[in-house]
């Protein structure tokens, strides 16, 4: 199983440094990939902000608005319940993360020992010191660049 953050996720929407390996991570671990139900609005938010800052097209923007649409309905989704936050507050504390950055490590904690992967520096140490296991050797990068 793979969990992907949205930083992750972004990389198959934007053509990126990073995107070949995610695209190559994400089919290799096809159809088990999941991620946060955050991840969500997180996607639209980098596309509609790529778009504002015109990196990418209007008529990009909605391509790979309709991309993410489509592969959205194949990812397992992690649902933001009591019992998936309950460790939020200690991962908060003992890694220093922000709010969407604990609700996705908590994300991967709740299903288990995933392949885990993120291109925030902060959120992917985390994930090292609880013990998930990383998807691809990464560095934080900024989201950049035209779609694929």
């Amino acid at each position: 199983m793979l969990y992907l953050d949205s930083s992750a996720l972004a990389k198959l929407y934007l053509v990126e440094p990073e995107s070949p390996a995610m695209e190559t991570t994400i089919r290799a671990n096809s159809p088990w990939i999941t991620t946060s139900r955050v991840t969500y609005a997180e996607i639209f938010s980098v596309l509609a902000r790529c778009q504002r800052d015109r990196r990418i097209s209007p008529a990009s923007y909605k391509t790979q608005k309709k991309a993410f649409l489509a592969d959205w309905e194949t990812f397992h989704i992690v649902e933001l319940t009591a019992a998936v936050l309950s460790d939020a507050a200690r991962q908060i504390e003992r890694h220093a993360l922000r709010g969407f950055a604990a609700i996705h490590l908590c994300s991967a904690l709740w299903i288990g020992r995933p392949l885990f992967a993120c291109f925030d520096d902060r959120l992917r140490d985390a994930a090292v010191a609880e013990g998930l296991p990383l998807a691809v050797q990464i560095s934080g990068t900024p989201i950049s660049g035209p779609p694929r």
